[in-house]
């Protein structure tokens, strides 16, 4: 039998095949550009463009795709913007509350600017997906708003000019933060001692170079993966409450500059995991706790300018890791 025959066409018709479907791809380009062409959401870039009306530095031109612009990333799927960062550009003037339209936004980064004025209220209101705002290193001003994403993870408001007070319900959006740093503002009243119930993930908290008066809250050793703990720098009054010593997690623990008194309570050799115990310039008693060699991962001990006295514990030769020591105005029994 012989093989059979190739099915042949016309060369007519494989011509006309062709250009039908060229023509068909070309319409397909036209009527549904790539990804790789398509510009960011209009109604955003809208809202960005009114950002940058305030800070003409930014250069950004409504001619070009918003993604592409400087500072900004967006989801490559939705194309919706999921980043701003735009650090260290000399901004001056108020946050503007076009930036509430960025519903996507995951990252906020306008630290190291001359911004100034108050959080306008609600700016943060609707966000979903935010877990970072850095805008430390500028010149705002108010109190603390109470609403922030329920996404919140990393809050960084240190060095501007807020004031007033921390109160509990500043606190009910906390519920995933991780990193909390409110340090040199002017900030008053006293600690709450809802902190680490409220953000029970809690690993950075800074609240130093501030005015906050009271005692330090009993709460902190609720704070299971608490790393950071540092309140130096306040009027903070009475003495190192001793659950403290129930946060385990601790490597620095940064009291210093306060007006605590009292002993330093033996149980804070339970912190293993110190590297940093620092407690100068305050009005503490008594002797240093005789089991602090416990602490043999310690590489900072600063006592200075206390009223301590007695013996100068011999357990500290286990503290092999030790970089700083001050023991400045200390009365030793004995060396």
């Amino acid at each position: 039998m012989l093989p059979p025959k190739a099915l042949l066409f016309p060369s007519s018709f494989s011509n006309h095949y062709n250009m039908s479907f060229v023509s068909f791809l070309i319409i397909l380009i036209l009527l549904f550009p790539t990804l790789a062409d398509a510009d960011c959401n209009p109604d955003e870039k809208d809202s960005l463009l009114s950002f940058a009306t305030n800070f003409p530095n930014l250069n950004w031109s409504s001619t070009e795709d918003c993604c592409s612009w400087a500072g900004i990333s967006c989801d490559d799927k939705r194309y919706r913007v999921i980043r701003l960062s735009i650090p260290d550009r000399a901004l001056r003037g108020v946050i503007p509350s076009s930036l509430q339209n960025l519903t996507s936004l995951s990252f906020l980064n306008l630290s190291c600017n001359f911004l100034s004025g108050p959080i306008p209220d609600g700016l943060f209101s609707s966000f979903n997906n935010l877990h970072t705002i850095d805008l430390s290193y500028n010149r705002l001003s108010g109190h603390l708003p109470h609403t922030w994403p329920p996404t919140l993870q990393v809050l960084n408001l240190s060095s501007n000019h807020f004031n007033g007070t921390i109160q509990t319900t500043n606190l009910h959006s906390f519920q995933s933060m991780i990193t909390l740093n409110i340090s040199n503002n002017s900030f008053t009243g006293t600690i709450p001692p809802s902190v680490c119930s409220n953000s029970p993930s809690l690993v950075n908290l800074d609240f130093s170079l501030n005015h906050f008066t009271g005692n330090i809250p009993q709460g902190f050793g609720a704070c299971s993966n608490l790393v950071v703990l540092s309140l130096g720098s306040n009027r903070l009054t009475g003495q190192i409450p001793t659950d403290i010593s129930c946060a385990l997690s601790l490597q620095h623990l940064l009291l210093q500059r306060n007006y605590l008194m009292g002993k330093i309570d033996g149980s804070i050799t339970n912190l293993t995991n110190l590297r940093s115990l620092v407690l100068s310039d305050n009005m503490l008693s008594g002797s240093i706790p005789r089991n602090i060699g416990k602490l043999s991962l310690l590489e900072k001990l600063e006592l200075d300018d206390n009223l301590l006295n007695g013996t100068l514990p011999l357990s500290l030769v286990n503290c092999t890791k030790l970089q700083l020591l001050i023991f400045i105005g200390m009365k030793f029994a004995e060396l």
